[in-house]
């Protein structure tokens, strides 16, 4: 029921983004006016199942796309990985950055002021995201060219479509998908 109601908020949120876009305020090329996902963080106890069931070491590169508050590049650092978040709201990014330099973790985690639909995935090994679904198959072909075979993709409540995931846990009435990058050819 609970899951049910978030989706339905989701949603709205997104019909009233899809609004927003479409009105003649929307010529606007900033950042502000290319948000294509509602800010909603994922709690700690999911962040910290995502960076578990991707595995999450020293040596990986973790990106994170829509990193809002900057809470899954952290706790990657924290586990030794560097980490890169990529949100388009400026003051997101502020607080991110501020949050980064609170934990102690500035040498490994990094946040960019950047649309996810733009980033190059290629240096990527574990891509964490909590997006919508739309977005999440915008992305789905871009993610299987770019990244390298074995890499994790790790998404909080929407799945890829017809893309079976590897694994799915279930948390607190949350779900959470895995995929790994297949070999070329596969």
């Amino acid at each position: 029921m609970i899951r049910r109601k978030l989706l339905v908020v989701l949603l709205a949120l997104a019909a009233v983004n899809l609004a927003a876009l479409n009105s003649p305020s929307a010529q606007d090329t900033s950042f502000e006016n290319k948000k294509i996902v509602p800010y909603v963080p994922s709690p700690q106890f999911v962040v910290d199942k995502m960076i578990e069931l991707a595995g999450v070491k020293p040596g990986d590169f973790v990106y994170d796309l829509g990193s809002g508050d900057g809470r899954i590049v952290i706790t990657a650092a924290k586990k030794g990985a560097k980490a890169v978040g990529f949100e388009i709201d400026g003051d997101l990014v502020g607080e991110s950055r501020a949050n980064i330099k609170k934990g102690g973790v500035e040498a490994l985690a990094e946040i960019r002021n950047q649309d996810i639909l733009t980033v190059d995935f290629s240096a990527a090994s574990v891509i964490t995201m909590y997006l919508l679904p739309d977005v999440n198959l915008q992305l789905k072909p871009k993610l299987l060219s770019q990244l390298k075979p074995g890499s994790r993709i790790v998404s909080h409540s929407f799945d890829m479509g017809d893309w079976k995931p590897d694994k799915v846990e279930q948390i607190e009435g949350r779900t959470i998908y895995l995929w790994t990058i297949p070999a070329k050819g596969r």
